[in-house]
């Protein structure tokens, strides 16, 4: 009777293991194979800035990004003495 418990432990306790990892794995897996299709389909853009970190926006906010960058450079500009 002692060993049945162990094995019952064991099993439990290395069942509820396996499902957890899995279910961590899978969801990683299925957010990026999402995040990759958009992409490919072009919902959704990237692009990555000076220090290395990829910005994501979607197809039709290119232009509002486009006018804040624009801003942002006439803003820097101005301040030149």
């Amino acid at each position: 009777m002692y060993e049945m418990w162990h094995m019952i432990t064991a099993y439990t306790i290395g069942t509820a293991a396996g499902i957890w990892i899995f279910r961590q794995w899978s969801q990683e897996k299925i957010i990026t194979a999402t995040i990759d299709t958009l992409i490919r389909d072009e919902y959704v853009r990237s692009f990555e800035d000076e220090d290395g970190i990829t910005h994501l926006y979607k197809w039709h906010e290119l232009d509002d990004i486009i006018e804040q960058i624009q801003e942002a450079q006439d803003h820097d500009q101005d301040d030149t003495p």
